[in-house]
């Protein structure tokens, strides 16, 4: 898988690659990810991969790529209880996502809020922080309606836990 990451990261970054080979590796690489341990010296290369993927500009497919291999990514991380490593990533990756809370794709604002509702249960602090005083208080009108639709999303899901027998 390292080796994967490590092609892929290569591709992402040579703007002469096409975005079909970008894609097709990046889902031969999620495809891994859903099945297969992710080794420690692959996951850094792969939150690097998913950075550039989800912050392109040039092709909506690569973002919708990026977005869905990450979210696998927690999935796995998790299941391998190495939540570890996606808080020291989220640093990285927050920022980005509070930009594509604002995209103009419907699809990718609710992929970054899902995403977000992934990383708040890891590293919530950081999350709502970056909801309250960056989404919620910025200009972007989009990325105010959905970091509320968002707050009420996980504050629903918190409280419906707490009720027993659920």
């Amino acid at each position: 898988m390292e080796e994967q990451a490590a092609t892929l990261l290569a591709a992402l970054k040579k703007p002469s690659t096409a975005v079909d080979t970008k894609i097709q590796l990046f889902n031969n690489l999620k495809s891994n990810i859903k099945h297969l341990r992710v080794p420690d010296a692959a996951q850094v290369p792969i939150f690097e991969c998913i950075k550039l993927a989800i912050s392109a500009t040039t092709s909506a497919a690569l973002v919708s790529t990026g977005f869905s291999t990450l979210g696998h990514l927690i999935k796995r991380l998790v299941l391998q209880n190495q939540t570890a490593v996606l808080v020291n990533q989220s640093h990285k990756i927050l920022p980005i996502l509070l930009e594509r809370l604002g995209d103009a794709r419907e699809s990718h604002r609710n992929a970054a809020s899902l995403i977000l509702a992934d990383f708040w249960p890891l590293c919530h602090t950081e999350v709502e922080t970056l909801i309250r005083d960056s989404a919620m208080k910025g200009t972007n009108a989009r990325a105010k309606e959905v970091s509320m639709q968002w707050l009420v999303k996980v504050r629903k899901g918190a409280l419906e836990d707490m009720i027993p027998g659920r």
